[in-house]
């Protein structure tokens, strides 16, 4: 069983994209690469606030990303989703089934689930599950001792100033660009944006 490790990026559009739909289940997919025997979740790609998402619309959306992240040297390693209730973190049949489909090219993919209940701005703890498919198909948590978080107070930091700023308002999920394909969905912009903050963070330029 492989070490998951989750970026700022990753966390700050997930919650952006939550924040940018807040009475409708998002979900989206999930970018990473290797590194040292971990998998590394970089980037995410917010696709839908619709519930359930078109098949058609995740079909077209899975191909695209596909064909982007190989372009970056990643790869789909996972899939995220926020149900639209406030206390219910249970994988939908869509969310299983987009995941299990993911797996069928990387075993080790992810299931991310957030916590609408606790994704509040000073969160203490990671307000998400983090699930993988055991020997029997079934998806069920990871060990939390491997899962790791890169730098999780600039992360929360980062994630409060930009909702501050109402970010999430020009947020783009693949719903969106099919209604004006002229949208970014993989939200340049934004990732410019949160480097920016942890350059800040950190000291540099």
């Amino acid at each position: 069983m492989s070490e998951v490790e989750l970026s700022t990026r990753v966390y700050v559009k997930m919650r952006l994209h939550a924040a940018r739909y807040p009475h409708c289940t998002v979900s989206g997919v999930l970018v990473g690469c290797r590194g040292n025997g971990c998998l590394m979740l970089c980037d995410c790609v917010p696709i839908c606030h619709l519930s359930p998402p078109l098949a058609l619309s995740l079909e077209v959306a899975l191909t695209q990303i596909d064909s982007w992240s190989n372009l970056q040297g990643m790869f789909i390693a996972g899939y995220y989703q926020a149900n639209s209730g406030l206390k219910d973190i249970s994988p939908t049949y869509t969310a299983l089934r987009s995941a299990s489909l993911i797996t069928e090219y990387q075993e080790d993919a992810v299931l991310l689930m957030m916590n609408n209940e606790h994704l509040s701005l000073n969160t203490g703890v990671p307000p998400l599950t983090v699930l993988h498919q055991n020997s029997s198909k079934e998806w069920v948590p990871k060990e939390k001792t491997l899962v790791m978080w890169g730098h999780w107070e600039e992360t929360q930091r980062i994630t409060r100033q930009l909702l501050k700023a109402k970010a999430y308002r020009h947020l783009v999920d693949f719903d969106a660009h099919l209604d004006d394909i002229r949208a970014d969905w993989t939200n340049q912009d934004l990732n410019v944006e949160i480097a920016r903050l942890a350059a800040a963070a950190n000291g540099s330029a």
